[in-house]
């Protein structure tokens, strides 16, 4: 099933942003990566900062927004869950308590 246009130059927008954490990108040049208009890349930015994916920082630059921040914690805090465990299956298997 093939996504739409706009779904696609969305998320195209959304990863452009990708390693502009702390400066952004501007209008153009999110349209020069994403191979689009300014005004298409306006429209998809103005859904992504709906959704709390982007925000505009007051040189007008844009960046990845509070709720993408979010996203990344909670992935980092269930891969430490993880490591966790597997450190105590490790352990167990060490000190050869599992069967």
């Amino acid at each position: 099933l093939m996504a739409s246009n706009k779904g696609l130059r969305v998320l195209k927008v959304f990863k452009a942003l990708q390693g502009n954490t702390l400066y952004g990108l501007s209008n153009k040049e999110i349209a020069d990566i994403v191979e689009t208009t300014p005004v298409n890349v306006v429209r998809d930015l103005d859904d992504l900062i709906a959704e709390g994916l982007v925000e505009r920082l007051e040189n007008g630059r844009f960046v990845h927004g509070m709720q993408v921040l979010k996203i990344a914690v909670a992935h980092q805090r269930e891969v430490q869950k993880m490591r966790a465990r597997l450190d105590e299956v490790e352990q167990r298997i060490v000190r050869g308590s599992i069967n």
